[in-house]
């Protein structure tokens, strides 16, 4: 199979293409279709990850291809993260990878091969954010920074999902927040610091505020949460 493999630490030069043997079963073996670009794997190409596999991806979708377990039936639609992908095992960057079936999970949807590949990771790491960091319940408060990313709409989806109400805050001009549903979002140029829409919202009467970029940065550094 076809692979691109990290030839040595640098920039996206290090990156070559390469053949390699395709992956032996004994666990999920998956026909990649297409996998997500994470900053984590742009670290672990520059060496300054703890561990890297020479096939770098931290997720999939695609094809299964064999399942000595029986998990899942061969053919099926599936995504897959973590697990190892891309650290101690070879990752995405391939025709084909294999994952334990723990990481992996099963797709119905009509979503092209590409729009798929966009989700796993963004939509896993607003899931924890939000409901093992910040352990958010309906009728709650939410304050959302970098609201129009990609990882500021997977966690506005889920949260308004979850009867939660979203304040959000970016530096893009929004004129309307119709695209976001339930969810207040103001630009910077209306506010002038991003903490206003905190204060926006402690104006209004609203307790139990969460602000999500805050949480997830704290995490990132090993301090306790707040």
């Amino acid at each position: 199979m076809q692979a691109i493999v990290i030839e040595k630490f640098g920039g996206p030069d290090c990156l070559v293409y390469t053949d390699l043997p395709e992956p032996k079963a004994g666990q999920v073996v998956i026909e990649i279709k297409a996998f997500g670009l994470n900053h984590a794997e742009m670290h672990m190409r520059r060496g300054e990850w703890a561990e890297a596999a020479p096939v770098s991806g931290i997720e999939c979708v695609g094809l299964v291809d064999s399942c000595p377990g029986g998990e899942f039936p061969v053919g099926a639609k599936v995504a897959a993260l973590m697990g190892g992908l891309g650290r101690t095992i070879n990752g995405s960057y391939a025709d084909y990878t294999r994952a334990p079936a723990s990481n992996v999970a099963l797709i119905e949807s009509d979503l092209s091969w590409a729009e798929l590949a966009a989700i796993p990771e963004t939509y896993a790491t607003a899931w924890t954010c939000l409901f093992r960091n910040l352990e958010i319940t309906p009728g709650q408060t939410l304050v959302i920074r970098g609201a129009t990313s990609a990882f500021g709409q997977a966690a506005i989806n889920l949260a308004v999902n979850a009867g939660v109400r979203v304040i959000g805050t970016s530096r893009k001009f929004v004129g309307h927040a119709a695209p976001w549903g339930s969810c207040l979002l103001g630009g910077l140029a209306g506010w002038s610091r991003p903490d206003q829409g905190l204060q926006s919202a402690g104006a209004n009467g609203e307790r139990g505020l969460s602000d999500l970029l805050r949480q997830l940065r704290v995490r990132q550094a090993g301090l306790p949460a707040v």
